[in-house]
């Protein structure tokens, strides 16, 4: 199973869109951003098929922009899609 996930901040925006599979969206690992101090902050969306979390990963990244790059609100440093 796949999944996309947004961590949220305590008002409940995101700040970060992954895309993953079995813990990735409860860990902090290798992600340069901690992960939200609680699991109600995670919000998860499963797929049949890493191609379409991947799609759905990339739509958040969009949808809600990066402070990187002066175009919303995600931590995320790509446009997601890269495994």
């Amino acid at each position: 199973m796949f999944y996309t996930y947004l961590w949220l901040r305590e008002d409940g925006t995101p700040y970060y869109a992954g895309k993953g599979s079995g813990i990735r969206a409860f860990t902090s690992w290798a992600h340069g951003v901690h992960k939200p101090k609680t699991k109600d902050r995670i919000i998860v969306q499963e797929f049949e098929s890493e191609e379409d979390a991947f799609v759905a990963e990339k739509f958040f990244i969009s949808y809600y922009g990066r402070l990187d790059l002066d175009t919303g609100c995600l931590r995320n440093l790509t446009d997601g899609g890269e495994g």
